[in-house]
Order: structure tokens, then C-alpha cells, then sequence
């Protein structure tokens, strides 16, 4: 009786110190686009979906605590019918996480019933909440955003 009730102490609390330096008690979450145009007024990045590609993704990068785990949510949608059932899956992964310096990447899927649209897309690590809006511009694939205005027309 006396080793089982030595094992389950070590058992229950061996591995508690080894994580400690793990857990921040105010962690960060910063969210950014570097590759896209940056509306300060609006509050919104611009992404320009060519219209000779089906579908395609861009990069959000993030800053956070090493290793921690950031949950994503977006009201945005795209659906995939198959065999006569309709699928809805969000434009992002629900969770991902950082690397050890605690950098991080969520991809977003963007398809052509998506242009015209803004993405709201929110990270949360431990109740802190950061959202970025993404506004989707379809334009000629001739028509480059130093040609164009923001509605893919040219000048």
C-alpha cells in the first residue's frame, strides 16, 4: 500500500515543475498580414483575388507566447458540395500553434464566391481576443493593384 501511494504522488505531481516556465500569466497575441496592403483609416487589409485561379489562401502571422495554442473563429464560410450534400467549413483552421520563438501562421482559404466580401477573422489565447478584416478585391488578372483603384478597375 506503501509504494502505490508513493507512485501516484510522483505520478500526480512529478511533471508540474518541468512545465512551469511554459505558462505565461499574461500572454500576448499580436495578428498581422505582412504581404497585404494596410487600410489605417478602415481598419482593413486588402487582398486582390486574381480571377484566373478557382481558389487560394494567404498568411496570417501572429505573436505570441512559445508553444502556445491560438483558437481561431470567422463567421465567414465557403461550402463544397459532394454527393449531393452541402458542406460549410470556416475560411480558417480552429486552432494552431507557435513555434519556439512564438511566431505562428493561419492560413485562410478564399474562393471566388468569397470576392467582394470582408473576412473577419478573430485569434483568442486565454480570453484575449484580436480581429483582423480582410477585404477580398476580384480584378483582372491584367489589372495589378499599382494599375488599379480598390475596386479592380483601372485608372
Amino acid at each position: 500500500m506503501k509504494k502505490i501511494l508513493i507512485l501516484l504522488i510522483i505520478i500526480l505531481t512529478g511533471c508540474e515543475e518541468q512545465y512551469k516556465d511554459l505558462i505565461e500569466e499574461n500572454p500576448i497575441l499580436n495578428v498581422y498580414i505582412d504581404d497585404l496592403d494596410y487600410n489605417n483609416i478602415t481598419e482593413t487589409y486588402k487582398f486582390y483575388y486574381p480571377d484566373n485561379l478557382s481558389n487560394t489562401y494567404f498568411k496570417i502571422t501572429y505573436n505570441t507566447s512559445p508553444y502556445q495554442r491560438v483558437y481561431w473563429d470567422s463567421p465567414d464560410e465557403y461550402y463544397v458540395v459532394t454527393f449531393q450534400d452541402t458542406t460549410w467549413t470556416p475560411v480558417v483552421n480552429y486552432s494552431t500553434h507557435a513555434d519556439e520563438n512564438g511566431v505562428g501562421y493561419q492560413m485562410v482559404y478564399v474562393n471566388e464566391s468569397l470576392a467582394g466580401d470582408t473576412l473577419n477573422i478573430t485569434g483568442n489565447v486565454n480570453n484575449i481576443e484580436k480581429e483582423i478584416k480582410i477585404h477580398i478585391v476580384a480584378y483582372d488578372s491584367d489589372c495589378y493593384p499599382l494599375l488599379c483603384d480598390e475596386n479592380g478597375f483601372y485608372y
